[in-house]
C-alpha cells in the first residue's frame, strides 16, 4: 500500500498518510471549492487501509478550521475508522488544540462524539 501525501493549500488540508507506520496526519484548513474531489483520494485510502490491514492506527489532527462540507467527509472517514476499531483493531486519535481556538475544539467534539472512538485532546 502506497502512502498518500497531499500538500496543503490555502483552502485544503495537508495530508500525510503513512501506510508502513499506520499513521494519518491531517493539518491546516479545509474549505475546498470541490470537497468531493479533494476528499475522494483520502476516503479511498482510508477504505483500502481499513479493509486490508489490522495494524494499530494513529490519527492526528492539527486543524485550525474546516467548513461544513469538509466535516461531512471527515465524518465519513471517521465512520470507516470506527468500523475498523469495532473489529478489534487499535485506534488512537489525537486532536491538537491550539490556544484560543475554543470554537474549533467544540466543533471537533460535536463531530467525534457522534462515534464510538477513543480520542484525546492535547494543547499545542
Amino acid at each position: 500500500m502506497k502512502n498518500l501525501i497531499i500538500d496543503p493549500t490555502k483552502t485544503s488540508f495537508g495530508i500525510i498518510f503513512n501506510a508502513k507506520e499506520a499513521t494519518l496526519n491531517i493539518s491546516g484548513t479545509s474549505y475546498p471549492d470541490n470537497a468531493i474531489e479533494f476528499f475522494r483520494p483520502i476516503l479511498d485510502w482510508v477504505k483500502n487501509f481499513t479493509e486490508t490491514r489490522t495494524d494499530p492506527l494513529l490519527l492526528q489532527f492539527k486543524v485550525n478550521y474546516f467548513n461544513t462540507s469538509s466535516s461531512k467527509y471527515l465524518l465519513k472517514m471517521l465512520e470507516m475508522i470506527e468500523s475498523y476499531h469495532a473489529k478489534g483493531n487499535g485506534v488512537e486519535i489525537i486532536w491538537h488544540y491550539f490556544d484560543g481556538e475554543e470554537d474549533m475544539l467544540e466543533t471537533w467534539k460535536e463531530l467525534i462524539n457522534e462515534l464510538e472512538l477513543p480520542y484525546k485532546v492535547e494543547m499545542d
